[in-house]
C-alpha cells in the first residue's frame, strides 16, 4: 500500500440521501437515472488514518496461514471453455486453508507487492501470497475491529462485501448495516480499527434495500463508487461519493446476457498517458437460478474527454467451471496488459469452492 495523500472525500449520510431531488436524465452513455444529494465534509485520509490507528496503537502482524492452491481448468469439457477474442484464461485455482476463518471471500484487491487482499463476509481480511502469477501457498488473516477496537461481531456488523485500496487505506463496504469504513492496515496491521467513512442508503426510489443485498461492489477513483447487489426496477443502484456531490444512479444492463446483480468493481485505472485522460472500471455481475446455476459477466466502462461508454467483455457459465464469484480486481502487467482477478465466495459451505481465476485482456478486449 502507498503512503497517505492529502485528499478529501465528501460525506454521504442516510438522512441526506433520503432527501434526494427528483431523478433527472443522465447522459445516454451512462444509461442511468441520477439524483443528487447534499453532503458534508469527511475527514481527509490522514484523519481517517488517525481514527483507524489512534496514537499509541502498536502494529500487530496478522496471523500467518497456509493457503493451498489446486489448479483448476476453466472447463473440463473440450471446446467448452472458449472465451471471446482478446480474452485469455491465465490460470485458475481452488483455494483451501486449515484456518477456520478462511472462506466467504468477497471483495478483492491487487496490491503493489503482488499479493492479493480479500475480505470475508464474516468481517476479516485475507492476504493471498503470490509468486510468478500464481498463489504461492502463503497467506495472512486478521479479523476486522470496530471503531472502539473490539472485534466486529456477527453478520449485522461484520458482513463486509466490497473492497477498494487507495491512499494507503483499505475502504470496505458492508451490508445489513449499510456503510463504508476505512482501515489503515499498513500502519497498524491487525490492530487497525474501522474509521467511519459514510452511511449508505437503505432505501432508493421508494424501494427498501434488503439487508443482504447492499453495497457488494466498491471502486476508488477521484472518490468512491458503491454498487448495490439489489436491483431497483431492474437497474443497479450506484452511490457515487466524488469530489463534487454524491450522486445516486440507476444503471441499466448493457444488453441481454450482461445483466444481473452487480457484485464487484475494480478501481478506476488510467489508460495511456496523462494527455489522453482515458480510464476504465471493470465490473462483475452475477445471475443465479437453480436450473442454470451461476452465470457471470464482466463489463468495462470507459471514460475519456468525450464521455463514458460501456460494453460487455466476456461471460462465464456452465459447462465452464463456475461458482459464486463476487470479487474482482485488476493488475497491470509489465507489457501494459490488464489482468483481471476473480474470486468466488464459498459461503462457508462444503458444496461450494473458493475459486481464484485470472483473465488477460489483449487485442480486441483491451
Amino acid at each position: 500500500m502507498r503512503t497517505l495523500l492529502q485528499v478529501s472525500f465528501l460525506a454521504l449520510t442516510a438522512g441526506a440521501l433520503a432527501a434526494c431531488t427528483a431523478p433527472r436524465k443522465a447522459p445516454d452513455a451512462m444509461n442511468s437515472a441520477q439524483t443528487t444529494a447534499p453532503a458534508s465534509a469527511l475527514p481527509a485520509p490522514d484523519r481517517l488514518s488517525a481514527l483507524s490507528c489512534p496514537q499509541g496503537t502498536q502494529h500487530i502482524a496478522p496471523t500467518r496461514i497456509q493457503i493451498m492452491a489446486e489448479p483448476v481448468a476453466l472447463s473440463d469439457r473440450a471446446g467448452q471453455g472458449r472465451l471471446p477474442p482478446g480474452v485469455r484464461f491465465a490460470g485458475g485455482w481452488a483455494l483451501t486453508s486449515d484456518h477456520a476463518g478462511f472462506g466467504g471471500l468477497s471483495g478483492l484487491e491487487h496490491l503493489e507487492d503482488g499479493s492479493l487482499l480479500a475480505i470475508t463476509d464474516m468481517g476479516a481480511f485475507v492476504r493471498i501470497g503470490m509468486q510468478d502469477g500464481a498463489p504461492d501457498g502463503t497467506g495472512a488473516f486478521s479479523y476486522m475491529l470496530g471503531p472502539g477496537g473490539s472485534q466486529l461481531s456477527g453478520k449485522r456488523d461484520g458482513d463486509s462485501e466490497g473492497l477498494a485500496v487507495k491512499h494507503g487505506l483499505a475502504f470496505v463496504s458492508f451490508e445489513r448495516r449499510h456503510r463504508i469504513a476505512a482501515f489503515d492496515l499498513d500502519k497498524c496491521g491487525a490492530a487497525a480499527r474501522a474509521a467511519p467513512v459514510a452511511d449508505l442508503p437503505d432505501q432508493i426510489d421508494d424501494t427498501e434495500i434488503r439487508e443482504n443485498s447492499g453495497a457488494e461492489a466498491l471502486s476508488a477513483g477521484e472518490g468512491l463508487l458503491a454498487g448495490y447487489e439489489q436491483l431497483v426496477e431492474g437497474r443497479s443502484p450506484l452511490v457515487n461519493l466524488s469530489a463534487e456531490a454524491p450522486v445516486i444512479s440507476l444503471r441499466e444492463a448493457i444488453k441481454p446476457g450482461f445483466g444481473g446483480p452487480l457484485v464487484g468493481m475494480t478501481n478506476r485505472i488510467t489508460l495511456g498517458d496523462a494527455a489522453t485522460a482515458g480510464s476504465v472500471v471493470y465490473s462483475l455481475r452475477r445471475d443465479y437460478n437453480p436450473v442454470f446455476g451461476n452465470r457471470l459477466s464482466v463489463e468495462a466502462e470507459y471514460t475519456d474527454a468525450g464521455g463514458s461508454s460501456r460494453r460487455g467483455l466476456f461471460r462465464l457459465a456452465a459447462p465452464m467451471t463456475v461458482d459464486n464469484f463476487e470479487g474482482i480486481t485488476v493488475e497491470t502487467l509489465a507489457d501494459a496488459t490488464h489482468r483481471l482477478w476473480l474470486v468466488s465466495d464459498d459461503n462457508f459451505s462444503g458444496r461450494q469452492r473458493t475459486l481464484l481465476y485470472a483473465f488477460d485482456l489483449v487485442g480486441e478486449a483491451h
